[in-house]
């Protein structure tokens, strides 16, 4: 009997084994999700990317967009960095110390660290790099509320000393959006409040500019004297990293169907953004590997500065009216590549999930509304809905959308635009009525640039409630208070509707076979990568 028992355990226990590998096999991947490298490393050669989107600047510090920070975080690096589990660690800092009362921050610098133009990083560049960020970044903004002053102890040294305890300072430090990179002295001095120039692109990357081809390419090339970091297993933005390839060619191709074509033929090594509906496709092609990672979440944002969004009636009757999971199979096709979920960060962030606050996410009532629509003031007016049309994701979303809430009573009109025009276009409430755009994956509140009051990005939101609870978590001090802010800011937000949240995403990358990735994180990084010739 007991042997008979332990076969029937040993049986069982197998089955369980062959399902999961069964069905790991069919999952389209997660973040961080990528082949493993195969052989060892090559040196040299050109790794060609299609780009879908071209940036209207590489300045780290002055933007969150993701068309700048997938390029320029190979380029620039920060103070301190997020590693693979998102945990704060030293990158051009050496170590970093907090005092007992939690107001006074020692930073370290490494002793090898050089710019691309040939210079050593010095504490006076870190202190100007510090200075800019606290100007220019939306999250530096947020810190500079709470810094007194910051001081050069000695040439290696310097001391941040705060005006009360701020618990969120050390992940705004290492924040991947507006980051806080480090630029030689003069180049922050002279740049301000503007964005970099191309001649000013220098940091302390593993890849340094070369060249910009408005429409064509961005090319960077290997930097020789980079001084990387020991620690080979935190991954993330942080660690070693090691530039293998001589260039990388950052090639503006918009088309999908174009970069699809351009890996089979090796005319492109690595393309990004291919829309999810195609996953089949390139999953089937035994000359193209997929590779995926979470993305953030595509959003609604309307303009709360004037009629009719300035009503909350108005701003209820437009989330009612969006069935969000039409929306999201219409748009995504794949349903490996996208999820239904109504809080502020993805459920990988253990720190920072919390989904108390969300019951109102997926509510859909057309009937109501009509009714609250009948209610305001709305006089049935055109409303614009702006997106650009770089992106297959955010034409289907306002393709779909339009259609739903003409069905209750709304007047819409679509605006396709492309990138840099459509930024431009951003920054008066003139120029739209409704934004459809994606945020990319975010590390803090202070991060979210769709909630940042009184800007554009977040449709001129303007909330007292929001400001209490960021000023709430700056001065949380453990997880379990974090986990009761979330809650309540997941609430505040699906009470105020400042935007609506589609579906999180998860993007699609290709690449041609001989590519070897180590990891992907939340956007590929091509240090650690080569190609096997």
């Amino acid at each position: 009997m007991k042997k008979r028992f332990t076969l029937l355990l040993i049986s069982i226990f197998t089955i369980f084994i062959l399902a999961a590998c069964g069905n790991q096999e069919q999952s389209a991947g997660g973040a961080g999700d990528s082949n493993e490298p195969a052989g060892d490393p090559v040196e040299g050669g050109t790794l060609t990317i299609a780009y879908p989107s071209e940036p209207d600047t590489l300045d780290w510090m002055s933007t969150g967009a993701t068309p700048t920070r997938d390029i320029a975080w190979h380029i620039f690096e920060p103070l301190l960095a997020l590693d693979n589990d998102y945990q704060v660690q030293p990158m051009i800092a050496e170590d970093f110390t907090v005092s007992d009362d939690e107001t006074l921050y020692t930073i370290t610098l490494r002793d090898d660290v050089k710019f691309h133009d040939g210079s050593d990083v010095t504490v006076d560049d870190v202190i100007a790099s510090l200075d800019r960020w606290r100007t220019v970044s939306s999250v530096g903004k947020e810190s500079d509320r709470f810094i007194e002053s910051v001081t050069a102890v000695d040439d290696k040294t310097i001391e941040i000393q705060l005006t009360e305890v701020y618990n969120a300072f050390l992940s705004d430090m290492a924040a991947p959006k507006n980051a806080l990179m480090i630029i030689p002295e003069e180049i922050a001095e002279e740049a301000g409040e503007q964005p970099l120039t191309p001649e000013q692109l220098i940091g302390t990357g593993p890849y340094q500019f070369d060249n910009w081809s408005r429409g064509s390419e961005i090319v960077l090339t290997k930097f020789e004297d980079y001084a990387a970091r020991d620690e080979t297993d935190l991954g993330g933005l942080t660690g070693e990293k090691v530039a293998y390839f001589d260039e990388l060619d950052f090639q503006i191709v918009k088309d999908p169907q174009v970069a699809i074509n351009g890996i089979k033929t090796d005319l492109y090594d690595y393309a990004l953004s291919i829309p999810n509906d195609l996953y089949d496709v390139v999953e089937t092609d035994p000359s193209i590997d997929p590779v995926s990672y979470i993305n953030g979440y595509s959003t609604i944002t309307p303009d709360k500065s004037e009629p009719p969004f300035d009503d909350i009636k108005v701003r209820e009757a437009l989330n009612l009216a969006l069935d969000k999971e039409a929306i999201a199979e219409a748009t995504y096709g794949n349903s490996d590549f996208y999820s239904f979920d109504g809080a502020l960060f993805d459920p990988e962030q253990t720190k920072l999930y919390s989904e108390e606050g969300t019951e109102n996410y997926l509510n859909f009532d057309p009937e109501q509304a009509k009714e609250l629509l009948a209610e305001s003031d709305y006089n049935g007016e055109s409303l614009k809905i702006m997106h650009s049309n770089d992106s297959e994701t955010y034409k289907r979303i306002s393709q779909i959308m339009k259609q739903q809430l003409e069905e209750v009573g709304f007047t819409i009109e679509i605006v396709p635009l492309e990138w840099a025009t459509y930024l431009e276009q951003w920054s008066d409430p003139a120029n739209w009525d409704i934004v459809v755009v994606g945020w990319s994956t975010r590390f803090s509140p202070n991060e979210l640039g769709m909630l940042v009051n009184d800007t554009n990005s977040s449709g001129w939101y303007d909330s007292e409630s929001w400001r209490g609870l960021i000023d709430d978590w700056a001065v949380a001090s453990d997880d379990e208070a974090r986990l009761d802010i979330l809650s309540e800011m997941n609430e505040t937000v699906w009470e105020e509707l400042p935007f609506i949240k589609v579906a999180n995403e998860t993007r699609l990358d290709i690449k041609g076979e001989q590519v070897q990735l180590e990891e992907t994180w939340v956007g590929p990084r091509f240090w650690g990568a080569w190609k096997n010739q």
